[in-house]
């Protein structure tokens, strides 16, 4: 790929990840607002009470105090938040890094004599490469384990702090080197050293965050990650590395901590990765993932540090202290709830760019707009296809055949009255937005007078939503919705096939049907199920376990098909026959598999996931069988979706 090429992928992937942040920007501006507001009550109310909590030297204690406790940490949690996941184990990696660096400062490792002087940047080095270590295997255990990030991070939390108590044989490592005192001691000028490190992370971090790709690429992954896949991001990989920035920024503030107290606990940090999503929160990032920012971050840090700064200095009891932190957290969850349910209430569409070349999905919307066109004498025509895993509505450009037809409709934005035809089921039509105003609907051209929605109905259940719009004043009559249904209805069963194969729904439908393939009750309660077998009694009217068995048949009977189409590929159809039958009806170990069939482990793992892909080809086919307009073989060596 030459540098123009590369050039160009950039561009129309900064351009479809640009949505998420315009998205963001406003509402996480009014939350940072928000934050402020709130500490500079804070600081006035205790001022009032404590008149020596306004003294600059406890000002800047605050801030020492906010940069060795979750200041730091809260930043590694709020990009993990962003990009829809969650971490909990800071608290024990602060405690662990610390131990492990205070250990090799003091008694060294094995043959290693203790690192003293100015080797114990060596032993921090060791620490913040654990953290970095630790946060990357979670990662890997979220992404390509599939294992939940609460319950990886709380088991690491909840190991971690017992390998802390082993570290330390529940006694602290004390009177470290002072070589690395400059931690939390040290001062630039009259700047504490402490606050300019979190300066500086937060410098970075705000940077990374607005400037570059991984940024981007974090909030389009914690908007909505079927959309990121579909954009060619790789979301496993960023997780891996959000997670990794997390754990290096835990294992930074655990250095601090022992720099300041001169001593490595097993206790140390506790409590931080309660306190870090609520720093997080208070500054405006959402527990969904998607929306956030650092400098709201860093508000929410000094609130939750001036708290028991105040309850010292108004000698009130301990308990005061947890009891306020506590409703602040409360409330800061309380306004985040309210924040999810807002946004609800307008579903969130993405853009998708088609490629050119043919791709089967949208040559059907490319004829569908033609046919629309051809009826309904407008143009402006918006196309919605709803994500079976999250129920958003992901906006398609409907690209005409003709490559030298007029440029389409602009795609950007979202009409409400698209979101209400979803919910009700039913068209949604307003002859003159000059009356009703246009608050629910977003124009696609100048002087737009009129709009139409029309949802796209399968088997009771909405596939999409077709959206029209017009420059003239009660355009749209009963004739033009009869007409748009007659259009679209027998386009219907393909469009959906076409979509639920091209976003890799029904791969990864299939490849988890086969894992589970003689499972009765797992396979029946499947989603896979109600789509292979919606022509037969099997979808409501028999047992879980009679829909399972039918959807098992179902798939055996494909993957024994593969045999006799091997004229048209026969050596790979061969294979991927065999590959399909030892893997999932033989159940055959890999390692005796790669034997039989003489291939490598790699090439294996290759075989078996263009064999499923081509298994789903011929279940997508012959569903498709069944059902007028156009018909097309999918060719998943052909399928070309953005990368």
């Amino acid at each position: 790929m030459n540098i123009q090429a590369m050039q160009q992928r950039f561009a129309r992937i900064k351009n479809r990840t640009a949505f998420f942040i315009q998205r963001r920007s406003d509402s996480q501006r009014l939350d940072s607002l928000g934050a402020i507001l709130g500490l500079v009550l804070l600081v006035l109310i205790f001022s009032f009470l404590s008149p020596p909590f306004r003294q600059p030297s406890n000002l800047a204690l605050l801030g020492k105090s906010a940069a060795m406790t979750i200041g730091i940490v809260a930043v590694g949690q709020t990009v993990v938040l962003i990009s829809g996941g969650i971490d909990l184990s800071v608290s024990s990696v602060i405690a662990v890094t610390g131990l492990i660096t205070a250990w090799l400062m003091k008694f060294g490792f094995g043959p290693i004599p203790p690192l003293e002087g100015r080797w114990c940047y060596l032993a921090i080095a060791v620490g913040w490469l654990t953290g970095l270590l630790i946060g990357a295997a979670q990662g890997w255990l979220i992404t390509r384990r599939q294992m939940p990030a609460f319950i990886v991070t709380l088991g690491t939390m909840v190991g971690l702090r017992g390998l802390a108590v082993a570290i330390s044989n529940s006694a602290p490592i004390n009177a470290l080197p002072d070589e690395f005192k400059w931690f939390s001691d040290g001062h630039i000028g009259l700047i504490p050293a402490p606050i300019l490190i979190m300066l500086f992370v937060y410098l970075f971090t705000a940077y990374m965050l607005h400037n570059t790709k991984t940024g981007r690429y974090c909030y389009a992954i914690g908007g909505n990650e079927t959309a990121a896949r579909l954009a060619g991001i790789a979301v496993d990989r960023y997780r891996i590395q959000f997670y990794a920035f997390s754990g290096l920024l835990a294992a930074l503030t655990g250095t601090i901590l022992i720099s300041y107290i001169d001593a490595a606990t097993y206790n140390n940090g506790d409590g931080f990765q309660f306190n870090s999503v609520a720093a997080a929160i208070i500054g405006g990032t959402s527990l969904t993932g998607g929306v956030g920012g650092i400098w709201g971050t860093l508000i929410g840090a000094l609130i939750l540090a001036v708290i028991p700064n105040d309850m010292i200095m108004l000698y009130a009891p301990s308990w005061w202290r947890d009891i306020i932190t506590g409703g602040v957290i409360l409330l800061a969850v309380f306004i985040d709830v309210n924040r999810q349910h807002a946004r609800k209430k307008s579903i969130r569409m993405e853009t998708i760019q088609p490629v050119s070349g043919g791709n089967y999905l949208y040559e059907l919307l490319g004829k569908l707009s033609q046919k629309i066109e051809k009826h309904t004498g407008t143009s402006l025509c918006r196309m919605y296809l709803v994500d079976r895993e999250t129920g958003d509505l992901v906006l398609q450009e409907m690209l005409p055949l003709d490559k030298n037809s007029t440029d389409p409709p602009m795609l950007q934005g979202k009409s409400k009255i698209v979101s209400d035809a979803k919910e009700s089921g039913s068209v949604i039509l307003i002859q003159d937005l000059s009356r009703t105003g246009y608050q629910r609907v977003v124009p696609m051209r100048p002087q737009v007078q009129s709009a139409l929605a029309l949802p796209l109905l399968n088997q009771e259940h909405c596939i999409g939503v077709i959206e029209l719009q017009s420059p003239g004043v009660g355009v749209f009559k009963d004739a033009t919705i009869e007409t748009l249904k007659a259009v679209t209805e027998p386009m219907i069963v393909n469009l959906e096939d076409a979509w639920l194969f091209e976003s890799g729904w029904l791969v990864r439908q299939v490849r988890e049907a086969l894992r589970h393939l003689w499972d009765d009750l797992h396979l029946g309660r499947m989603a896979l199920a109600d789509w292979a077998l919606s022509d037969q009694d099997f979808r409501h009217d028999r047992t879980t376990g009679a829909r399972g068995e039918a959807l098992r048949n179902l798939l055996v009977q494909a993957i024994d098909d593969l045999g006799p189409q091997e004229e048209h590929d026969p050596v790979h159809g061969a294979r991927s026959y065999r590959v399909l039958q030892l893997t999932y009806i033989k159940e055959q170990a890999i390692d005796q598999i790669i034997r039989v069939l003489h291939i490598s482990r790699r090439q294996y793992f290759y075989d078996l996931k263009d064999s499923i892909e081509i298994l789903t080809d011929m279940l997508v086919r012959d569903h498709c069988s069944g059902a007028s307009g156009p018909q097309k073989t999918f060719n998943p060596r052909e399928k070309r979706l953005i990368r």
